[in-house]
């Protein structure tokens, strides 16, 4: 197996956000705001949501810490091109929400095209403002 890094190196974007900071109440709804913000985008494919929390809670040796009470995966394509064969080891998308006791959490791998990366810095920011 060979290892490759693409474009240098990617990183992880993560914004925590107190539950009192937004009217969100549930992993469930921001879900379903974000698959809205994917389905409206001219480019973005919404393309599957995967219960991470309940897979892993399923496992027998499955290791949740008690403070994780919900974890979506929410998998997207903004794909316009394919660059080389390579780089299609790092799609499609996943945006990850997890609910602790305290908030939410959302997390994503930085996206190789700004306009990607943009949006969904840009729907994340408005699930903090929403409150």
């Amino acid at each position: 197996m060979k290892k490759t890094v693409i474009a240098e190196t990617y990183l992880i974007n993560t914004k925590e956000i107190a539950k009192e900071k937004t009217d969100f109440t549930s992993v469930e709804a921001i879900e379903k705001f974000l698959i809205e913000k994917i389905e409206a985008h001219p480019i973005a494919t919404y393309i599957a949501s995967f219960d991470h929390y309940a897979h892993t809670n399923s496992l027998e040796n499955g290791m949740i810490p008690p403070s994780i009470k919900a974890v979506k995966n929410v998998l997207c394509c903004f794909g316009m091109a394919i660059p080389n064969a390579v780089f299609m080891g790092v799609k499609p998308m996943s945006i990850a929400v997890v609910e602790t006791d305290t908030a939410f959490v959302m997390s994503f791998e930085e996206a190789p095209a700004p306009s990607a990366q943009k949006a969904m810095e840009n729907w994340i920011d408005e699930i903090e403002n929403r409150s």
